[in-house]
């Protein structure tokens, strides 16, 4: 049975512009970024010939295989997935890093960049709910964090992203989102080091983005909800 990733995709689309609207803000705010780490790139050529264009890969190889039978330039690919530093000369090609998550891979980045001549656009991965089963920064660290891989040079950082512990209680899920919210506005608002903007918040997957726009994300990843039995 094929999923009709079209209609799901449409269905989230709807949800998400209602959970925006709830929260005073407008649903184009929201960028939805389409999670095919486990979908056919036939499923993902659906979406993109319906108009789609964020798409989330959690294995660089995998990724880069899609990249290659899309072939659509206009398509952006989001590397969500915890990245092994010897990767790090594949995942030139992705718009955007979310999983920037300790200092050594931050390392291994900037002396790729600078050695080739590339930037890497990365958000950093924060552990907003001090889970050990999940890499991150913890929030009380983001402002060093930030300050110390600015200094390094080949990174611009362009804002934060979390994944909180699984099977939370909805109210619990909420403050975590609202917490690394609070923290993303403080530092948006504040003075970040050159090479660094705080442009997106990144929370919240198929259970609970509808929490996480409440709490202020500007960019949720949702796989199931959309490829349904093509995987997420």
């Amino acid at each position: 049975m094929t999923a009709d990733v079209v209609g799901n995709l449409c269905k989230v689309k709807q949800k998400i512009a209602r959970a925006a609207v709830a929260a005073g803000r407008k649903p184009e705010d929201i960028t939805l970024v389409a999670v095919s780490k486990n979908a056919s790139a036939d499923a993902v050529a659906r979406l993109v010939a319906a108009g789609h264009r964020d798409f989330g890969e959690n294995r660089v190889q995998e990724g880069l295989r899609k990249m290659e039978r899309i072939a659509r330039p206009d398509v952006n690919w989001h590397l969500i997935g915890r990245v092994q530093t010897n990767k790090v000369k594949y995942i030139g090609s992705f718009h955007l890093l979310h999983s920037l998550d300790r200092w050594r891979l931050a390392v291994k980045l900037s002396e790729y960049a600078l050695r080739t001549g590339q930037i890497f656009r990365c958000l950093v991965q924060v552990n907003v709910s001090e889970d050990p089963a999940k890499a991150g920064i913890e929030i009380t660290q983001v402002d060093q964090f930030l300050h110390a891989v600015a200094g390094l040079g080949g990174i611009s950082i362009h804002g934060l992203m979390t994944i909180t512990a699984v099977n939370a209680e909805p109210g619990q899920t909420f403050q975590w989102f609202k917490a690394l919210a609070d923290k993303f506005a403080q530092l948006r608002e504040g003075k970040l080091p050159a090479g660094a903007e705080m442009k997106w918040l990144s929370m919240g997957m198929s259970a609970d983005f509808e929490l996480a726009i409440a709490a202020g994300a500007n960019m949720v990843r949702v796989g199931s909800a959309i490829f349904a039995e093509e995987g997420e």
